[in-house]
């Protein structure tokens, strides 16, 4: 039995961002991730580069992808194929600093196990996705869900 399933366990990441004048590069410490960054065109930059909603988006699509793969596995339910497209969306105004102001999720699922315990699947992932639960202190995530049952 894994560690995680015993109920103990702690997974760690770092990434390190170098930044001069409107942009600079992210990188994981794993060394997986690379990437250019810059302030966005909506914040007066040039946007020539990733941003912290876009890298926030793909975290949430990632990170629900995981959970929902381990939640599934955990159960028994196959899943021939899951596809997850994350959005983020970024508001202040002059009475609210800036903050997340809204997640959405949208999953596709190819799988013939039944449709009422892939729903649910997907349902109970996004209550125990930690970057879902991240969200909580600012917005809330929808999801949208589609299946096919093959």
């Amino acid at each position: 039995m894994s560690a995680a399933a015993k109920g103990k366990g702690r997974i760690e990441a770092e990434a390190r961002v170098a930044w001069a004048g409107w942009g600079g590069k992210v990188e994981g410490r794993s060394g997986r991730l690379k990437a250019r960054t810059a302030t966005q065109v909506e914040l007066g930059g040039p946007g020539k580069g990733t941003n912290p909603e876009e890298l926030l988006a793909a975290a949430l699509a990632n990170c629900y992808t995981s959970t929902i793969t381990a939640q599934a596995r955990a159960r028994g339910i196959a899943l021939k194929r899951i596809e997850t497209t994350a959005r983020t969306r970024l508001s202040w105004d002059r009475a609210t600093p800036h903050h997340i102001a809204e997640g959405k999720l949208s999953v596709a699922i190819s799988s013939r196990a039944p449709a009422a315990a892939l729903r649910r699947l997907a349902h109970e992932a996004r209550e125990h996705c930690p970057i879902c639960n991240l969200f909580g202190a600012s917005a809330k995530v929808s999801l949208k869900v589609t299946l096919r049952q093959d």
